[in-house]
């Protein structure tokens, strides 16, 4: 017996072997336009021929009629799988592939394997080079042995699927691609990537954890990107079960020292460093070590109340030894605590750095050959995020046509307002489920939308997709004529980490603006919304939060916000001098948030809410009245109406009665008063301007994102009540 054959004789048939009966089953499932022995582009159907990539020089077709039966039949139904599922073939990476196999055939002779699958990955790239060696007296180069195993991997895969027997979630590697019977929901964002067990090396805890896991995709208990991040976990708890030597699902013997046990796995978690990303070679994130201590719990939780069920199913008695002490390993405060903001880096961009995101964007469409990053889809993207505030995954998977009319209709007649909203975008709610998942939208975010629907249509047509109508807008480069695949959002972020390495884009503090964090638009936006003044409970709406308590964090940076742009010019009296108060008192005092009655065209009233006004409309003579740079173009408006009032008083009375009026006028006083104060207000204002400096040396802060529309507020360059009209400027700061 050949040394290949005693090496197959001494391993039990692996589950995922040649299977003749179902061999033809699949067989049979082959459309004729695929059911070849020579692939040449006139045999192959209309629909798949684009698929393939021939080179130019070169129609030389693919020849599987040097092969066994079974291996012809495995190879053409796996190129098949591969088009019909939206791939592509490399023809000449495919044509190496059969070279190889029919080399190590004919050295093998009688005891050449029929099947594909009758040897592995690995003795099939060892029987290769042995072949390449005989004939040529050199091994194969590296180029040429990985371009072997890539087109080699590729098939073997679908076809180790195929024939597994066992229910989809006892296979090792759980793959949606190869097998549809694996519950995702309608939009998931890591719908094609692969779960793989193997790294759970502890046969009890490998194979609970994928009874766990498929009862939770089942029954909508945890999603696919949720159960990818808790495998990983479970498999750093498996390297604590082996270094420990933990025998059984129980952990340890007496019950009473499982929390003992548990403990010395939370020690060790807080020990483990990063190994990639920022952190790298740090200690864990809090966020991060709370993950894993919150997946291995709360599968040991699972386990425990279906005890019974378990036990009968996986075959392992083990599992009837859970008890109390196995549903909750750690008391409140043991957990690391992640806490906002705790990494001190901003949350927000503001307005100058958004500004030049927005200038450098287009770089991202631009060609690679002409300096861009060639990405046309990313600019899209950008724009989306920064324009609405939604989360990246919302962004990434908007259907081909998310646009849906308003539920009111738009007013006919000539052009209206350029930023009214014309639609709404219909967006994938993948993180909170019960809540709306529409936002109005305008012209520009519906022109954003077609550009990139025309793009997708094109490039789908440039590849000979046979899909009219893809199912996302966005589409992933790779492997994805059938339009079923979204953009990927590590491309995004690879691209924007480029573009803001190239735009060095800085804040006000000087501080590099790292963009690729595509949330903290989420935030810019928000914010921009509360200090606009937008009531709470529709920025909560517009945001897809359940209650406001989330909204909330956006309210506090508000606050923040607020402060600092008051806090950042000088203070001054109806006389022109510096307010005698702090203007952190000043500030509480106002109630910006509460107190809008306290705020004037011109300034503000600093009488206490108890006491009433005595005044009427002198506050350019009140001692509680107070004002400071941003009120500069109201107060100029208010001096020039006050000298052109004064002028045409005058005048009226001279026309009337042929001398001027009396200086000593009432009216005239207090007219003149009036102005008088206007204009030294405004001479210390214009002096100190240039300087934004408060009191006591404070440095000016930095204005927030949308802070300007508070300032404008209260500037009230448009406010077209008289300066001498007290409640209609109540009124209007309202």
């Amino acid at each position: 017996m050949s040394a290949i054959k005693q090496l197959l004789a001494s391993v039990e048939p692996a589950v995922g072997s040649y299977r003749p009966a179902l061999l033809d089953a699949l067989w049979d499932g082959v459309p004729d336009g695929m059911r070849l022995e020579r692939f040449v582009p006139e045999a192959i159907g209309a629909r798949y021929r684009a698929a393939f990539h021939w080179q130019p020089d070169s129609a030389a077709p693919l020849d599987l009629s040097g092969l066994p039966e079974p291996m012809r039949r495995e190879l053409a139904w796996s190129v098949y799988r591969i088009v019909d599922g939206g791939g592509v073939i490399n023809v000449r990476a495919m044509r190496v592939l059969i070279h190889r196999l029919d080399e190590v055939v004919d050295d093998l002779g009688a005891s050449a394997p029929a099947s594909l699958t009758d040897l592995s990955i690995q003795q099939w790239q060892h029987q290769s080079a042995l072949a390449v060696h005989r004939r040529t007296g050199a091994l194969p180069g590296a180029g040429s042995a990985r371009m072997l195993y890539d087109v080699l991997l590729r098939c073997y895969r679908r076809l180790w699927s195929a024939y597994d027997p066992r229910p989809w979630w006892q296979r090792e590697i759980w793959d949606p691609g190869l097998d549809a019977r694996i519950p995702l929901r309608a939009h998931e964002p890591a719908g094609h990537n692969t779960i793989n067990f193997q790294p759970i090396r502890t046969g009890w805890l490998r194979v609970g954890a994928q009874w766990y896991f498929k009862v939770a995709l089942d029954t909508g208990l945890l999603c696919w990107t949720t159960v990818r991040a808790r495998v990983s976990a479970l498999a750093d708890f498996d390297t604590f079960v082996v270094g420990q030597q933990i025998r059984g699902p129980w952990l340890v013997e007496d019950p009473a020292r499982v929390r003992t046990v548990m403990l010395d796995y939370l020690d060790r978690v807080k020990g483990l460093r990063a190994t990639r990303g920022k952190r790298i070679g740090q200690p864990l994130s809090p966020a991060s070590a709370k993950n894993l201590l919150v997946a291995v719990e709360q599968f040991y939780a699972f386990m425990t109340d279906h005890q019974d069920s378990v036990a009968v199913v996986l075959s392992e008695p083990g599992w009837l030894r859970l008890g109390p002490a196995h549903t909750r390993f750690y008391r409140y405060g043991e957990r690391p605590r992640p806490r906002q903001g705790e990494s001190g880096e901003p949350k927000l961009i503001d307005e100058d750095a958004f500004t030049q995101i927005m200038a450098g964007a287009g770089q991202l469409a631009v060609p690679v050959a002409d300096g861009g990053l060639g990405d046309p889809q990313a600019l899209h993207v950008l724009m989306l995020l920064a324009r609405t505030g939604r989360r990246v995954s919302e962004i990434l998977l908007l259907d081909h046509d998310p646009l849906l009319p308003l539920d009111t209709p738009r007013p006919s007649g000539g052009p209206g307002d350029p930023g009214a909203f014309v639609a709404r975008l219909h967006y994938q709610l993948t993180k909170i489920e019960g809540v709306p998942a529409t936002i109005p939208v305008d012209e520009e975010i519906v022109a954003i939308v077609r550009a990139q629907q025309q793009w997708a249509s094109a490039s789908l047509a440039a590849q000979g997709s046979p899909v009219q109508h893809p199912k996302y807008l966005f589409l992933a480069a790779l492997a994805n004529r059938n339009g079923d695949l979204s953009y990927p959002s590590a491309r995004l972020r690879i691209v924007l980490t480029k573009l803001a390495v190239r735009l060095d884009v800085r804040d006000g503090t000087g501080r590099l603006v790292d963009f690729q964090r595509t949330h903290r638009f989420r935030h810019t936006k928000a914010t921009s919304l509360l200090n606009a003044g937008v009531p709470l409970h529709v920025v909560q709406r517009y945001l897809g939060h359940v209650s406001p308590t989330m909204t909330m964090i956006y309210a506090q940076t508000l606050a923040q916000t607020q402060e600092r742009e008051f806090l950042r010019y000088r203070k001054l009296t109806a006389d022109a001098r510096d307010l005698g108060l702090d203007p952190r008192d000043v500030y509480d005092l106002l109630q910006l948030d509460t107190r809008t009655d306290r705020i004037l065209p011109n300034g503000w009233c600093l009488l206490p809410p108890r006491q009433t006004c005595g005044k009427g409309n002198a506050c350019l003579t009140c001692d509680k009245f107070a004002t400071d740079v941003t009120c500069l173009p109201e107060l100029a408006r208010q001096q020039t109406a006050t000298a052109r009032l004064i002028d045409q008083r005058c005048r009226a009375f001279r026309d009337r009665t042929g001398h001027d009026l009396d200086p000593d006028n009432v009216w005239l006083v207090a007219r003149g008063q009036e102005h008088d104060a206007l204009t030294r207000i405004i001479t210390t204002l214009q002096q100190t301007s240039s300087s934004p400096e408060g009191p006591a040396g404070r440095s000016p802060a930095v204005r927030g994102a949308g802070a300007g529309a508070r300032a404008d507020a209260l500037a009230c360059p448009d406010r077209r009540a008289p300066a001498d009209d007290r409640e209609q400027a109540r009124s209007d700061a309202r």
